[in-house]
Formats: C-alpha cells, sequence, structure tokens
C-alpha cells in the first residue's frame, strides 16, 4: 500500500484511484454514521477524494494516508452537518427515516450495528466504527481525530454504557 501511496504523492493519477476504490468502502461507513442522507454522504466522500487528491503532496508520512484520508473525511463530514444544522431544511425525524430507507445492500450486513449506534452522537459514533469496524486502537483514534488517547478510551466507554442502557430500557417496554 506504501507504494500506491509513494506513486500517487508523486502524480501518479493511477495510484491515487487504486488507493480510492481500495478505501472507498471504509470512506463510505464511515461517512454514514455522520450524515444519513445519500447525496450528503457522496457529497462529503467526493469533497473528501478532491481535496486528498489536491493535497496529498503535503501528507508528510506515507505510511498515515488511510489515517489522513479518514481525517479530511470527518471534516467534511462535519462541514456538512453544520452547514445542514444552520440552514434547518431538515429534521431529525426526516433523517432517521432517511437513514433507513436508504440502507444498501452492504450496510444492512451490519444493520443491527448501525441501529445500536443510532442514539449516539456524532462523535462517538465515529470512535465506535472506528474502533470496531475499521478496528483502529484506541491510539491510533486519538491522532486521527486529533483528541487524547484516555478521552477516546473514556468515550468508547460511555458510547457502550449508553448503548447498553438503551438496550435494557428496550426489553423493559416489551
Amino acid at each position: 500500500m506504501n507504494k500506491l501511496v509513494k506513486k500517487a504523492k508523486n502524480g501518479d493519477k493511477k495510484a491515487f484511484e487504486q488507493l480510492i476504490l481500495y478505501y472507498q468502502e471504509d470512506l463510505y461507513k464511515i461517512a454514514k454514521a455522520h450524515l444519513f442522507i445519500e447525496d450528503d454522504i457522496n457529497d462529503a466522500i467526493q469533497e473528501t477524494i478532491i481535496l486528498a487528491y489536491e493535497y496529498i503532496g503535503n501528507l508528510t508520512n506515507i505510511s498515515k494516508f488511510k489515517s489522513w484520508l479518514i481525517r479530511i473525511l470527518i471534516n467534511e463530514c462535519n462541514a456538512i452537518y453544520r452547514k445542514k444544522k444552520q440552514e434547518n431544511s431538515v429534521s431529525y425525524d426526516s433523517l432517521e427515516i432517511e437513514k433507513y430507507i436508504k440502507q444498501d445492500y452492504e450496510m444492512k450486513n451490519n444493520l443491527e450495528f448501525y441501529s445500536l449506534i443510532s442514539n449516539l452522537n456524532v462523535e462517538e459514533k465515529s470512535i465506535l466504527i472506528l474502533y470496531y469496524v475499521e478496528g483502529y486502537k484506541p491510539k491510533e483514534i486519538s491522532k486521527i481525530l486529533d483528541i487524547n488517547n484516555n478521552t477516546v478510551r473514556s468515550k468508547i466507554l460511555r458510547a457502550k454504557n449508553k448503548i447498553k442502557n438503551d438496550l435494557k430500557e428496550d426489553y423493559q417496554y416489551e
């Protein structure tokens, strides 16, 4: 993978394209955790690809390409989320409905996980996706999200406790 990154950094468009194709599923999963509307997800991914292509020459450590790419994506998702929030054009209910209507085949395989994290805030969702889906360690997540390692660990624990409490509440009402 580092060879591809090095080629892409040196201007090889095919190498960059291969990198994006390799990471496209990861980008989609992370964007899906932040944004529920497919158009917004696609916009965030597209803008991420454009920015990554434009600034790959500035990447100092080629072994950190994936975390660098994810950081760009998270920033783009946050920008879209803030813009939508300011416009007040979409209600929470419509976001929830959109989330379940627009599930693609691959995401249906992970529907239980995404359903479990649906009540968490955006940062908690991001951390759990990076931790459980992408397999990053808390130390790596702290670098990607630019937050303290201990904060990542405590947010994982808090998010897990929130999920546990949500599950307890669900079973109490059945």
